[in-house]
């Protein structure tokens, strides 16, 4: 099962981010579409060992971010808006205290939105270890390593428009025929610029990603 190579396309979907090793970035949503290469390096009646690279054009993240601030006051609500802005997290305790005339104070919110980015990102290095290489069924773990080049800063301004990227995880491919083979992934990635930039919050995610691929 499986063959010398594989070329595959390849989606993924996160539908959050948080501080799960190093990335600082929160509530972060990325989609992304490309396609994927897999070569065999060795091969035993009980694992196999293949490269993989990915190359994906379409790279989309959801940042949160201030679009204006709300207060309250004698129940009518405030609203001013802004040109939005990406934050590191969402901040739901109040800004500031406005004071009004009659000497009360109310506090002041940020009222939130969300901004997308687009990039696409690119990992030449890589490789899987899959268990039961004759099986329909194999279990796999892969590790990509490569970088998100993006339209503007990511994940926030004054970061940077290059980001590293590592990714690893399990996964398990279901082989319909000797040639065709369909695999779910669940991975931990992580992207940051590595301290080039006067930001570096790195994202930290865990991704789902699913790939049709065909084996020769």
């Amino acid at each position: 099962m499986g063959g010398t190579h594989s070329f595959g396309i390849s989606s993924s979907y996160s539908p959050n981010s948080s501080h799960i090793l190093i990335g600082e970035a929160y509530q972060r949503r990325t989609w992304t579409l490309g396609v994927e290469y897999t070569r065999l390096m060795y091969r035993s009646p009980h694992y196999r060992l293949d490269y993989e690279g990915s190359l994906t054009p379409f790279y989309l993240e959801s940042d949160p971010a201030v679009i204006g601030s709300i207060y309250t006051v004698g129940g009518k609500s405030y609203i001013t808006s802004q040109v939005p802005e990406r934050v590191v997290s969402i901040n739901h305790q109040p800004l500031i205290e406005v004071m009004m005339g009659n000497g009360k104070v109310a506090p002041l919110y940020a009222l939130y939105g969300r901004e997308n980015t687009y990039a696409a990102s690119f990992a030449p290095f890589g490789m899987r270890v899959s268990a039961l290489p004759r099986w329909p069924v194999q279990p796999s773990f892969a590790l990509d390593l490569g970088f998100v080049v993006s339209s503007r800063d990511l994940p926030v301004a004054l970061a940077d428009q290059f980001n590293y990227m590592f990714a690893l995880g399990p996964g398990v491919q279901l082989f319909t025929s000797p040639c065709a083979s369909v695999r779910l992934d669940y991975l931990y990635r992580h992207i940051s610029n590595a301290h080039q930039g006067y930001q570096n919050p790195g994202v930290d995610q865990g991704v789902f990603r699913l790939t049709l691929s065909r084996h020769r």
